[in-house]
């Protein structure tokens, strides 16, 4: 059985949650919306499933609750925040605000983040960007899930990045994936149900391919494409990691493991403007033309209809936004624990369709 919530209803639950262990009232906001919009988009790994162990990252000081973060403005477009350890949300916002101020004038508006923690969706931060006419590129190294090619022990993050481009259309053309075949998150989801997972996305600890999600998430991810997710996740690393002065490779923690030493991972940020390029209505013309042209390519045998990155999500948004935000058995249950323990009132909810 699934439950559906509105989203107003479960953004005001995740901030009181966030309220109940010391989160400041606008982060705490931030926080739930955040999640909440990842969920109305479609990517429930990077939403509201994740809370349970958010919280418990704040309780357990892997989450600073109350973070002093600061700027280091290192040149004319470039700059570094530091995270200190609050959450990913928060840190990775305000990466994404400064650096399109940083473009207005300039073009171009490059953050680097370190003491970062998890950020959730990154298509969040890239369409940022989007809001100002910009175009705006986001990536995060992560905890070791994916091993080199030709190794077996986990190395890298799944290293996800982020890129958006406004539009004239009613969302913009958003690019978010990970480097790994899959995100960490559709794992952990297998693993809670008990279901397989499909062969090609993990091997075990030895290097066996598996279809077991807990032999996976003991084992590594597969980079996606081979050699070329483990290049990007290198690529990754050298942004997040090393340029932002934060842990690399596998020197990075995991928010959702054992103890309280916070992931200590990083963010790299860019914003571009196309106004000192192309102009601004030139480019936004172009970009239409470009998604006109594609859903305009003769449809494949068994194809309905050619979709653009971003276009999926923004359908499923508009259709959440009506009928509610799906909600698992599983992670209801981890709800109706939160507010037990934090005496927060439960969203209210119905079943599905």
């Amino acid at each position: 059985m699934q439950l559906s919530v509105s989203p107003i209803a479960l953004r005001h639950f995740a901030r009181a949650c966030f309220s109940a262990v010391g989160v400041v009232h606008d982060d705490a906001d931030w926080a739930a919306t955040a999640m909440v919009e990842a969920d109305l988009q479609g990517l429930s790994t990077h939403g509201t499933m994740r809370l349970k162990a958010y919280i418990e990252g704040l309780q357990s000081g892997k989450i600073n609750s109350r973070p002093h973060m600061t700027w280091n403005r290192t040149g004319p477009v470039t700059a570094i925040l530091n995270g200190d350890n609050g959450l990913g949300c928060v840190s990775a916002k305000l990466a994404a605000n400064f650096a399109v101020d940083l473009a207005r004038t300039a073009g171009l508006g490059a953050v680097a983040v370190y003491r970062g923690n998890h950020a959730g969706a990154l298509s969040l931060y890239a369409e940022w960007a989007t809001h100002y006419g910009m175009i705006g590129l986001c990536c995060c190294n992560t905890h070791p899930a994916v091993p080199p090619t030709g190794g077996r022990k986990p190395f890298f993050g799944t290293n996800p990045i982020a890129f958006a481009a406004p539009t004239n259309a009613e969302y913009s053309l958003s690019v978010d994936l990970a480097t790994s075949v899959v995100a960490r998150g559709h794992i952990i989801q297998a693993a809670r149900r008990g279901e397989a997972i499909p062969e090609g996305w993990a091997v075990d600890s030895e290097g066996r391919a598996t279809i077991d999600p807990k032999a996976a998430l003991d084992g590594s991810l597969l980079p996606m494409a081979g050699a070329k997710g483990y290049a990007l996740a290198m690529m990754i690393e050298v942004l997040a990691g090393v340029l932002s002065g934060a842990r690399v490779g596998d020197e990075v923690g995991s928010m959702f493991g054992e103890g309280d030493e916070p992931p200590g991972n990083g963010f790299f940020y860019l914003a571009i403007n196309p106004e000192h390029f192309v102009g601004q209505a030139a480019f936004v013309e172009r970009i239409q033309r470009l998604m006109d042209d594609v859903h305009a390519v003769p449809l494949a045998e068994g194809s309905e209809r050619i979709y653009v990155p971003g276009e999926r999500r923004f359908l499923a948004k508009q259709l959440r936004r009506a009928t509610g935000i799906p909600i698992s058995e599983e992670v209801w249950d981890d709800f109706s624990a939160l507010a037990q323990a934090l005496d927060v009132h439960l969203p209210e909810c119905t079943q599905a369709r």
